[in-house]
């Protein structure tokens, strides 16, 4: 039996699949009312009066927010609620006179920032009810034009306007070779399958939320504030989430506006997010526009990598994709230099969305690598070993551990890489043109401190309770298996509780942290919790027979509790902890009808210890299919008059369907890395996407010898023309 087929199944694969967990929505309490928003038709403006008699008069409808009734909801913007919402660590960031405003939220005041924007809220008994109420509304908005600021060089975020010189040489040279191309992405929305919900519910002067949220406490936090009351007389609850990837990782207004709204009414109140909201109400990945200009030497070793990126955030936001994080830090080069470029636009505010910043960037800069290789007439392979970073050269630290080398031998060995440059166009199948490409993939593995609390009790099953959320990765399946084999039990005598602000703190499910961050806590509470069995009911040496629920009854106890507390990454060694990985892709093209079919895919990867390989390879392969619709399908549009998302929906917003998915390899290297934790696992969550549009990319250009610069990939321009090359400008 393979590790694949040997790793546990996951625990809450039956509750699952049988409709028994519930998620946000799934909430229903007595005499709750149902809440829907109205978004603003126009991009910029002020709204100079509402005509809300006719929606007020329809059966069920019991109230009607607009900014008229902020006074009377307790609703207002604060430096201290924006804190908490990520809002003035991304305004931080922008270096521009408007960073200073307060952030955006909906039903402030009069004045419009994009369309889009939440302008009003219908209170009903019934969902239809609130739906026929905003068809009603009638509202008279004075529009204006959009203004378009000039763009800001933003100060350290996740990176800013920096650059990075490894020696002093700064001119690559007359006789180097060199690449210089603008790339581009467009805006890509999140679409996890369970839309944001929140309902509100008030007993007293506390209030539990049933929320969708990737943060329990942060959640917690931020609408207590809000409220201005304590934070230990708000509940958040979110034991099951169906989808983030990043829009349910920033607290959003809409969770703080649900209570608000539900105690003016005195009554439960669920704020439900419908497919078209999520594009302007959680946040979306913005477009970028990329210039990679490399220069190397004839043995292909980089002198020069500048990566300069422009892309957009909101007129009352500070959050931008930070394209330029790879390039910082993935080669060695003479010389380089990243820089961003951020435009206030009319749109809504974008926010993190699976690897953040690495996802387009890579697109860029492992493009820009193969169009060099090509201009060299060298194996894309041997050039990114020719320039591999011994060392994180940014952050001057040696890496934790890096096994990238090997992926690069794995992957290729598994692929079927033929040695040496391959030329396009020269490779077919019958009437089909067959092409190979590779990308690499990196991303940070950062770890904080959690808690995680065990619960032995007599005649029930073992609590492991933490407030961390599983937002369908798999976490409470690899903490159950963690606790039982640092118990010696089976997992299915172990509940796992989570999602409860209530519960020991962890942090908020994004940056492939939880892994690493909780895995160590619920390990040592084990040590704890066997420690204590020792102190009260001592066995001899060698018994391994006798487990934690016999000792407990054995000795007389009802329970014994115990908590421990993980401390994130170690602060005593200056060490950069990333994961590592490459792609490898097979493509096959019919220019006859210029149908591209992606036929194999081969991923290896160095994630450290790979605590559960079943949910492993899931994990990858989620964010390779991920990658796939990337680089084919994936187009938020908007209208150019009012920059209004078109298409924010599943009916007209394409992904990948199980057709479009080819045979799919993972490989884990499977090599532990102790500098991070005694378990040596890293986290895995978005380490799959990076670098596979670009591996696809590169893979169509060595079939037909086109290269493609913008996503998705416009697949009329693959059909049949007269063969050629494309080496770039």
């Amino acid at each position: 039996m393979s590790q694949t087929e040997s790793a546990p199944n996951r625990v809450d694969a039956i509750v699952k699949v049988s409709g028994t967990a519930r998620y946000a929505a799934d909430a229903r309490p007595a005499g709750m009312l149902f809440a829907l928003a109205l978004r603003s038709p126009a991009a910029r403006g002020r709204i100079k009066a509402f005509r809300l008699d006719a929606a007020r008069n329809l059966p069920g409808v019991r109230a009607i927010f607009t900014h008229e009734d902020r006074d009377r909801l307790g609703w207002g913007s604060s430096p201290e609620v924006d804190a908490l919402s990520g809002e003035a660590l991304g305004r931080a960031a922008m270096a521009d006179a408007a960073s200073q405003l307060p952030a955006y939220r909906p039903l402030l005041d009069a004045e419009i920032f994009f369309a889009g924007q939440w302008i009003a809220i219908v209170v009903a008994e019934q969902l239809e009810q609130a739906r026929a109420a905003l068809n009603a509304i009638e509202v008279d908005i004075e529009r204006s034009e959009a203004e378009r600021p000039d763009a800001v060089l933003p100060s350290p975020f996740f990176a800013g306007d920096m650059q990075h010189a490894r020696d002093d040489q700064t001119d690559a040279g007359p006789e180097a070779v060199r690449m210089k191309a603008i790339y581009s992405t467009p805006p890509q929305l999140h679409h996890p399958m369970e839309p944001s919900a929140t309902t509100a519910v008030w007993d007293g002067d506390r209030v539990t939320l049933y929320d969708s949220t990737q943060g329990a406490q942060a959640t917690r936090d931020y609408v207590a504030r809000s409220l201005g009351i304590e934070p230990d007389k708000v509940r958040v609850l979110s034991p099951y989430v169906g989808g983030g990837f990043g829009s349910k990782n920033q607290i959003w207004p809409h969770q703080a506006l649900a209570a608000h709204m539900a105690r003016a009414l005195a009554r439960p109140v669920r704020l439900q997010l419908t497919r078209p909201d999520m594009g302007v109400a959680s946040g979306y990945r913005s477009e970028t526009v990329q210039e990679v200009e490399l220069a190397a030497d004839a043995l292909g070793r980089l002198k020069l990598l500048r990566h300069v990126s422009t892309m957009p955030t909101s007129l009352r936001g500070g959050f931008f994709e930070p394209c330029g994080l790879n390039s910082l830090m993935l080669y060695k080069a003479g010389r380089i230099e990243v820089s961003h470029r951020v435009e206030r636009r009319a749109v809504a505010t974008p926010t993190p969305f699976r690897a953040p910043g690495e996802t387009p960037g890579s697109f860029a800069l492992e493009t820009a690598l193969d169009e060099l290789a090509v201009r060299l007439r060298m194996s894309p392979i041997d050039l990114r070993i020719s320039n591999h970073a011994d060392m994180d050269l940014y952050h001057r630290r040696p890496w934790s551990s890096n096994n990238l080398l090997e992926c690069y031998r794995q992957g290729a060995e598994r692929l079927g890489w033929p040695a040496g440059y391959i030329e396009p166009r020269s490779m077919t199948r019958g009437d089909l043109r067959i092409g190979f490409g590779m990308a690499t993939t990196a991303y940070p593995a950062p770890a904080l401190p959690a808690s995680v609390r065990l619960v032995l009790r007599m005649g029930s099953a073992l609590l492991v309770e933490t407030s961390a959320t599983d937002i369908g990765t798999g976490l409470r399946t690899i903490l159950a298996q963690t606790v039982a084999e640092g118990l010696g039990i089976d997992t299915d005598r172990i509940e796992v509780r989570l999602g409860d602000s209530s519960l020991p703190n962890a942090p908020t499910a994004g940056r492939s942290k939880l892994t690493a961050s909780v895995l160590p806590a619920a390990a040592q509470a084990c040590r704890l919790l066997l420690q204590e069995l020792e102190c009260i009911d001592p066995v001899p040496a060698g018994d391994n027979a006798t487990g934690p629920f016999e000792r407990l009854e054995r000795c007389g106890r009802r329970e014994i509790v115990v908590e421990a507390r993980s401390t994130g990454l170690p602060r005593d060694v200056p060490l950069s902890f990333y994961s590592f990985g490459a792609h490898f892709v097979e493509v096959e093209i019919d220019e006859l009808i210029g149908r591209l079919r992606v036929k194999r895919i081969v991923s290896a990867l160095d994630c450290g210890h790979i605590v559960n390989r079943k949910l492993a390879e899931s994990q990858i392969r989620g964010g390779i299919i991920f990658g796939i619709g990337m680089a084919l399908m994936e187009d938020a549009g908007r209208r150019a008059e009012d920059l209004r998302l078109l298409n924010d929906n599943l009916a007209d917003y394409a992904v990948p369907v199980h057709a479009d998915i080819p045979p799919i390899e993972v490989l884990f290297l499977e090599k532990p890395d102790p500098a991070i934790s005694d378990i040596g696992a890293r986290g895995i969550g978005e380490i799959g996407l990076p670098g596979l549009a670009a591996a696809i990319g590169n893979a169509v250009f060595n079939a037909v010898g086109r290269r493609c610069r913008s996503l998705p990939i416009p697949l009329a321009t693959l059909a049949a023309r007269p063969p050629r090359v494309d080496v770039g400008q």
